[in-house]
């Protein structure tokens, strides 16, 4: 009988220490982030966000706090900072969002690390993701200072254009420039460059690349016995080359004038 007296002792005391005791001692339930990008590739300029989520993020009626810290880096390692940081939610989750405009896909991989620090309850934990990316789609657009007139100069003004990308695009425009009484190639933008032929390779600067014809590139003929209708015509062609980022475009316009 008194052994089971203290028997019964012993297990009340058990109990009420096990009823007085956390179930879970601080900081010590371990968690696992995870970080998931909006996109896991990419086009230039376009924008992304990462999310990270701890878990478990409740515990019976303990939720998760503390902070989660960014970095996010392009493949030579730069930093990308975040445009926007949405802070630790007590559902256990952050964003890291990064504008459109900014990100180019010549500098992919991009890849984010996020690491959150803990808590009383919870301990922290790290993870990353990587996006990759490819190169835009461009579209050139030509537009002349004028119909091009027998013996006067041309400018010719070229804008390169993608999307949300397009305050970014860089590179060269090629032009090619020909009319009826001059060889194909043989005329060139005016410009300080040399070799002569180098005047036809022409930056793109704000989008943009220029190339002025000097005046006596295109000439018709006056009538004669021989020709008394003459015509001439003419082409310009302008080759957006490229980069890591941007696919190559191209145009061409061409026309005809009587003399």
């Amino acid at each position: 009988m008194k052994n089971f007296v203290r028997a019964a002792g012993l297990a009340a005391v058990i109990a009420t220490v096990g009823m007085s005791t956390p179930a879970y001692a601080a900081g010590s339930t371990a968690t696992t982030l995870t970080v998931t990008p909006s996109k896991t590739l990419i086009n230039s300029g376009q924008a992304l966000t990462f999310l990270a989520a701890v878990a478990p993020n409740k515990v019976d009626t303990v939720k998760a706090t503390g902070t989660v810290d960014w970095t996010v880096r392009s493949a030579t390692g730069a930093a990308v900072p975040c445009t926007t940081v949405t802070p630790l939610s007590l559902g256990g989750k952050s964003k890291c969002t990064i504008a459109k405009g900014i990100l180019l896909a010549g500098d992919a991989p991009f890849t984010a690390s996020a690491t959150y620090s803990g808590d009383a309850t919870f301990a922290g934990s790290s993870a990353t993701a990587t996006v990759d990316g490819t190169s835009s789609k461009t579209a050139v657009k030509m537009v002349l200072d004028a119909k091009p007139v027998s013996g006067a100069s041309t400018t010719v003004t070229v804008t390169v254009s993608d999307g949300p990308a397009t305050t970014l695009v860089s590179g060269t425009v090629i032009f090619t420039i020909s009319s009826t009484y001059h060889s194909t190639g043989t005329t060139r933008c005016t410009g300080s460059l040399t070799p002569v032929s180098a005047n036809n390779v022409k930056p793109v600067v704000a989008q943009q690349a220029v190339c002025v014809i000097p005046a006596g590139w295109f000439k018709v003929p006056s009538p004669s016995s021989t020709n008394p209708k003459p015509r001439g015509s003419w082409s310009i062609s302008a080759t957006y080359n490229g980069n890591s980022s941007f696919l190559p475009s191209y145009k061409t316009m061409q026309g005809s004038v009587a003399g």
